[in-house]
């Protein structure tokens, strides 16, 4: 009887979907590459598509470890010009920190809700795209805007600023400035009330002590990074649920009015 070695035949479906994991872990390996890689024509013409890929399940932030680990406190500051109904004057909030007001969920919590790091998020989200501009672009940012409807303004100056061509470092800042300008909004509204009409951010970074100083004093006016945005229009989604938005808001104040001795 003839010793036949070869084993059984390979059905034709396991071997599609051989072939369909190996399809998916190679574009993963070419979506990897196409993030990492420094900027280039290949990577500009598919970065939306690879960014909507990789965030937020394969984005990793390795500043966490060393040689350089997170040295910095990033906090979103807000204030916001407020109409009176009665008078039309228009009055500037002072500077409000939210950033520090939901850290007051991170106290004493293992497990903080994702509320805790709105800010922090956006502060990542618009800094990154902020390194990415030239100088004159990011004084760009600094100019005040009143006709915002679709941001197409801010858009335009950012792409005559560098030869009147489009490029993703232009779409990203633009897209940063407008959700959070949508969130700034939010919460000025649920801190100063409906007649918010115009509202401006600010990315503060403020170095945290090294570690062989940690136990000094903290410095009264330690040296802080500020990048400050120009006034926008108020942003309201109308998606958005302001009544929750501001809840959760009473709340966080509450938690650092009863933090403050």
């Amino acid at each position: 009887m003839p010793n036949d070695s070869r084993g059984a035949p390979v059905p034709p479906i396991a071997k599609g979907v051989a072939f369909f994991l190996v399809g998916v872990v190679a574009l993963h390996f070419v979506a990897t590459f196409l993030w990492n890689a420094p900027s280039n024509p290949i990577k500009e013409s598919v970065g939306d598509q690879v960014s909507g890929y990789m965030r937020p399940f394969f984005q990793q932030n390795w500043s966490l470890f060393a040689p350089n680990p997170v040295n910095a406190e990033d906090e979103l500051r807000v204030r916001a010009q407020v109409e009176d109904p009665q008078t039309g004057e228009v009055t500037t909030t002072e500077w409000e920190d939210p950033t520090r007001l939901e850290w007051t969920l991170i106290t004493h919590d293992p497990a903080p809700s994702r509320a805790s790091r709105l800010t922090s998020n956006l502060h990542r989200r618009v800094n990154t795209a902020w390194d990415a501009l030239t100088d004159d672009q990011q004084a760009i940012l600094g100019t005040d805007y009143q006709d915002m409807a679709d941001w197409r303004p801010l858009a335009d100056d950012l792409i005559a600023s560098q030869g009147g061509e489009t490029s993703n470092r232009v779409a990203n800042i633009v897209r940063a400035d407008r959700v959070t300008t949508g969130y700034a909004t939010q919460f000025a509204k649920a801190l100063w009330g409906e007649d918010v009409v115009a509202v401006q951010f600010q990315l503060v970074r403020t170095p945290v002590p090294r570690w062989d100083v940690r136990f000094d004093p903290p410095p009264e006016n330690p040296q802080q990074t500020v990048r400050e945005f120009g006034w926008r229009p108020a942003l309201v989604d109308p998606n958005q649920d302001e009544a929750a938005f501001a809840d959760v808001m009473d709340g966080l104040v509450e938690n650092r009015d009863g933090e403050t001795p």
